[in-house]
């Protein structure tokens, strides 16, 4: 992409950005309708009533609400949404609707927008419907309610609550999804829509698409607890009937065997066809393979009675050198085995299906259950968040299917457009950016900047990693099946040896040189200086004389005393 295309669409997304947020027309809407998009310049104007009160267990309610734009990814300019502002800390707000909603023998319909502006790790983010004559300014967590709707996710727990609240008799039962969706958990605002029809049938929709569908009173194992028991119930103590026939295939017993089944078939093991009898083969059936030899003699020394009775030793037959008896040729696998012969399946003309048990009315069924939602005076959030900003925007409620949809077409559509614009542009760098590959020899030589030095030095660095990884290869293979390889590839197993032996020679040399030049590294070797030996004096004859009779001329004789031995 060129640089001036990137400029353009960069300006047209930041124009985007910069238009102002104008609000929908909702003189369109029902009179009996409430929507609300946020226009009024605080949240002391707009009707919203933060709670006073404190959770049942006694934990004030400390979450802070405001009025504020998206701080991230938006779309719009002044596009005020209401706002969880506060960290770990849990939230109640209600506003009283302008005109009670009826819901008698009519849908009812909420919808509205959340956005994250952090991946949530604990917090939910639902509706409640609330009926009339409440106190909203204690509005908690017991505060009775009709419907609640919305997403909720903390850890592993990620889901789209739905509860409705039924009085049964004269007890209220309080009904969830059995299997609600998953909510959505991304820094986008995400589009929640409940739709429950004046039949009870239910509908829940994430961003426009039907995620979860189904009656509250009629489909199986969809609420939990159920809020009706079934019309009808299976009969307990009914049986099913002895010539009742739910066989769906039986066998065909108009059938029969073939005659050569059991030769042709049957047999697992069957007489090798390639094998013939040898020609000198005695079929003498009476002959043994061995016999006692008749030439043998009994010893001379034979004792029968110290050695036993005597006999010949055992030789091969003579007659049975090539075989003797009756000739079966070897067993080989039978390749056309089928086993035993079983007549073919058909369809059962008689078969009845599975039995089941016919259906009774259920003697504890309540034809007078309230089919209706409770009348719907006014709206409230009470959740629990580990994480502030977190959004709601363009809430409606009503009885009209098509004006929720006039308004998520109106308001979310084009708003989440230009938020996926933003984020593309905006989105945080991931924290390992990928590395482009090293250039290839090929790219230098295309590449007027490389000098052909750098490119002889990658021409040879490409071509000893390439005879590596040759080596690597075949090293593999050897590996892999040494006998075959040597057989397949002789020249190459020699070639291969020899330099391997080469190699190994040079280098181990190079390696007992440089450890030999270490080891004898030569020292001065300092030379001692000879002592020098006394002068001999040659003495004349009168001096040797004189010395031998204590007698000298100038010399200092040193004189002894005698002494007497006692």
């Amino acid at each position: 992409m060129k640089l001036s295309a990137l400029i353009a669409i960069l300006a047209s997304i930041q124009a985007a950005y910069c238009q102002k947020w104008q609000p929908i027309d909702e003189s369109r809407l029902s009179k009996s309708s409430f929507f609300d998009q946020f226009d009024t310049t605080s949240l002391d104007k707009s009707g919203w009533i933060p709670s006073v009160a404190s959770k049942s267990d006694g934990a004030p309610y400390l979450g802070k609400w405001t009025l504020e734009p998206s701080r991230i990814y938006g779309a719009y300019e002044n596009d005020l949404a209401l706002t969880m502002d506060t960290e770990a800390a849990f939230y109640a707000i209600s506003k009283k609707l302008p005109v009670v909603l009826q819901n008698e023998n009519q849908d009812l319909v909420v919808q509205f927008e959340v956005k994250f502006l952090e991946p949530v790790s604990c917090g939910g983010a639902y509706i409640k419907l609330l009926s009339k004559g409440l106190d909203l300014a204690n509005f908690n967590d017991e505060t009775p309610f009709e419907v609640m709707f919305g997403p909720d996710i903390c850890g592993s727990e990620n889901k789209v609550y739905f509860i409705v609240k039924k009085k049964v008799g004269d007890e209220v039962i309080e009904s969830k999804l059995r299997t609600p969706p998953m909510a959505r958990n991304n820094q986008l605002s995400n589009l929640y829509t409940l739709v429950i029809r004046k039949n009870l049938d239910v509908e829940l929709r994430i961003n426009g698409e039907v995620a979860k569908a189904g009656n509250v009173l009629n489909t199986p194992h969809f609420m939990e607890p159920p809020l009706t028991l079934p019309e009808l119930i299976p009969d307990t103590n009914a049986v099913q009937p002895e010539d009742w026939d739910d066989r769906r295939y039986i066998f065909d017993q108009s059938a029969e065997k073939p005659a050569d089944w059991d030769l042709k078939h049957g047999l697992m093991w069957v007489p090798n066809p390639d094998v013939v009898k040898p020609s000198l083969w005695n079929d003498d059936e009476n002959e043994e393979e061995f016999i006692r030899n008749p030439d043998s003699v009994k010893p001379a020394e034979w004792d029968d009675e110290e050695d036993g009775e005597w006999r010949a030793p055992m030789i091969r037959n003579p007659k049975c050198l090539h075989g003797c008896g009756k000739w079966e040729a070897p067993k080989i696998v039978n390749k056309d085995y089928k086993g035993e012969w079983t007549p073919p399946g058909i369809e059962n003309p008689d078969y009845q299906g599975e039995w089941k048990p016919p259906m009774i009315k259920n003697p504890n069924y309540d034809s007078d259950v309230d089919k209706h939602i409770t009348p719907v005076d006014a709206m409230g959030i009470e959740v629990w968040s580990m994480h502030s900003g977190v959004l709601f925007n363009n809430i409606y409620l009503g009885n009209s299917v098509e004006e929720a949809e006039w308004i998520g077409n109106a308001t979310y559509v084009p708003k989440l457009e230009l938020e996926r614009a933003n984020f593309e542009v905006n989105k945080p760098k991931p924290k390992h950016q990928p590395k482009p590959p090293p250039k290839t020899f090929e790219d230098m030589l295309n590449d007027d900047g490389v000098s052909q030095f750098r490119e002889f030095v990658e021409f040879l660095r490409v071509l000893f990693w390439r005879k590596v990884f040759a080596v690597k290869d075949l090293w593999h293979e050897f590996e892999r099946a040494p006998i075959p390889f040597i057989t397949t590839h002789p020249f190459k197993f020699v070639l291969s040896c020899i330099l391997f032996l080469f190699v190994f020679t040079i280098v181990f040399g190079l390696i007992n040189v440089a450890f030999f030049l270490y080891v004898s590294n030569p020292q001065e070797t300092k030379q001692e200086e000879p002592e020098e030996k006394p002068k001999i004096e040659e003495l004349t004859e009168e001096e040797i004389i004189a010395q031998i009779t204590g007698k000298s001329t100038g010399a200092s004789v040193v004189q002894t005393k005698a002494t007497r031995r006692t």
